[in-house]
């Protein structure tokens, strides 16, 4: 079982959560909790998930994205995916997610 590596930095208008991993049943509490204290004290308008180092997500990964884009739309803030690999981001347009999230190719599209 591969473990998940999370590292969080700040440029200008937003937050960038580093995801190096997958995002299935082992690892997504981790990431919302990780994730969910970045929310609650955010400053910048805009959260970013930089997944360009996530090579699997399962449904359980699906669900807590939709858990976090809740929160941060409570929280007013956006929150954006980036960086996808072509397998990830098929499962989200056989899901419909890639018409509920806002994904970019890059982080600095965000």
């Amino acid at each position: 079982m591969n473990s998940m590596n999370l590292s969080y930095v700040e440029e200008q208008d937003k937050g960038i959560v580093h995801v190096k991993g997958d995002v299935d049943a082992y690892h997504t509490g981790e990431l919302k909790k990780y994730v969910m204290d970045i929310i609650k004290n955010l400053e910048k308008s805009t959260l970013v998930l930089d997944m360009s180092e996530v090579p699997y997500i399962d449904s359980a990964g699906l669900g807590t994205l939709v858990s976090i884009l809740r929160e941060a739309r409570l929280a007013k803030k956006a929150f954006v995916l980036a960086g996808l690999k072509p397998n990830v981001m098929r499962i989200f347009e056989i899901t419909r997610l890639d018409k509920v999230f806002k994904i970019v190719d890059t982080v600095e599209e965000a």
